[in-house]
């Protein structure tokens, strides 16, 4: 039973640094807005998202160990 734990764990680990990178690469993307608050807050978003993913990558990476 503690390997599924650890699998379930990893699981997560796994998501949330894909959705994590991927949201700092979309920091990068070009984006079609042409106001500045709404370009501002595309990146904000990425940014948080990003740092957020990658927060949780470290939690998860902590629980396993």
């Amino acid at each position: 039973m503690e390997n599924i734990f650890d699998a379930l764990l990893f699981a997560v680990l796994v998501a949330a640094g894909g959705l994590g990178l991927s949201s700092f690469l979309m920091l990068f993307s070009s984006t079609t807005a042409t106001e500045k608050e709404a370009v501002q807050r595309q990146r904000f978003e990425s940014v948080f998202f990003g740092v957020a993913g990658l927060v949780v990558v470290l939690l998860m990476w902590y629980a396993i160990s």
